[in-house]
Order: C-alpha cells, then sequence, then structure tokens
C-alpha cells in the first residue's frame, strides 16, 4: 500500500509540474518575443521611412513618396497678405486701395456655384463689382480668418445686404479662397454655401 500511495503521489507530482511549468515558459518566451518582434520591425520602419522624407526633402507626412518643398516665391507669404487682408477690410478699407496693396497688377476672379465664370483682369473685377453694388445695399460686413495653406489663404464673409430689386433683406455668408504668387494675390474665388 505504501508503494501505491508513492506512486500516486510522484504521478500526481508530475502531472503537476507539467503543466505549471509549460504553459508559464511558452507564456514567457512566445507572446513578448513576437510582440517585441512587432514592435521592433515597426520602429525599424519608421526610422527608414524618416530617413527618406529627410533625403528627399518632403515631409508633413508625406513619406518622401513624391513630396516635394512647396514656394510661392519672393515677398510676403500667404500667411503675411491674409493677415493684412483681413485687417484691412475689417477697417473698411476702399476694394481700390486693397487691391493695390495685395493684388497683383492683373488677377482673376471667379464668382462660384450658381454665377461660374471667371473675371479677368482689374477693369474686369472693377466693373463687377460696380454692378453688384449698384444692385445691392451694404449695411454691414465682416471678414473672418485667415485660414492659411501653403499657396494661398481663405477668408469667411458675413454680410447685411438688401437687394434693391427685391427689397429683401438678409444675411450672406461665402468663403473666399486667395492664391499668392511672388507676394501677390494672383486669383480669389468666392464659394456659396449650398
Amino acid at each position: 500500500m505504501a508503494k501505491k500511495t508513492r506512486s500516486v503521489a510522484a504521478k500526481a507530482r508530475k502531472s503537476v509540474k507539467k503543466p505549471a511549468k509549460a504553459p508559464a515558459k511558452k507564456a514567457a518566451k512566445a507572446k513578448p518575443a513576437k510582440g517585441l518582434a512587432k514592435l521592433a520591425k515597426g520602429s525599424a520602419k519608421a526610422s527608414k521611412a524618416k530617413a527618406t522624407v529627410k533625403k528627399s526633402g518632403g515631409g508633413g507626412g508625406g513619406g518622401g513618396f513624391g513630396a516635394a518643398p512647396i514656394s510661392t516665391g519672393k515677398g510676403m507669404s500667404p500667411m503675411e497678405i491674409g493677415q493684412m487682408f483681413v485687417s484691412m477690410f475689417n477697417n473698411q478699407t476702399p476694394d481700390q486701395t486693397i487691391w493695390d496693396t495685395l493684388f497683383a497688377k492683373q488677377f482673376d476672379s471667379i464668382e462660384g456655384v450658381g454665377v461660374n465664370m471667371v473675371f479677368k483682369g482689374r477693369a474686369a473685377v472693377e466693373a463687377k463689382c460696380r454692378e453688384w453694388m449698384e444692385g445691392h445695399a451694404v449695411h454691414g460686413c465682416t471678414c473672418e480668418g485667415p485660414f492659411v495653406g501653403s499657396t494661398a489663404f481663405a477668408v469667411k464673409f458675413r454680410m447685411d445686404v438688401t437687394d434693391k430689386g427685391t427689397g429683401g433683406r438678409s444675411i450672406m455668408e461665402e468663403v473666399a479662397v486667395y492664391d499668392v504668387e511672388n507676394g501677390k494675390i494672383v486669383r480669389e474665388e468666392f464659394m456659396y454655401g449650398v
């Protein structure tokens, strides 16, 4: 009976030791090793991507895949022009003074959805503005922004106007995008809410 008890006890010890050691070794070695390997592999890829971006001169998330620096040329940046534009507009500077100061001698003005026309050159833009002002009474107008990109800036206009033809008064909101080249605005595009 003593032999039988010892052999049962020995078997019990063996069966207890095996399951306890085997999963502990696998858990300690296999899972963290896979996790660390993936982490190390990802880190190596990230370092390689950063080196590629530095080599190619790209950045801003381009990952070096065709990314290249961009410039508007010489002169004021879109941010500088945008800040001046908003300040001048909100201080009720006349359009002609803003055009003389911030715009290229010849620039394009694009009217948005519903109009879908481009006015080429300052003379055409002045005629467009004159015609619009003849048909509307402006009670107030503000300009918000600028919202600045690499080659352009945008502003949001809010105008309190009365249509002289219908007598209807409304608040108009529109966004305008101004493209900059060599320190001057070369194109404006007005976009309306739909």
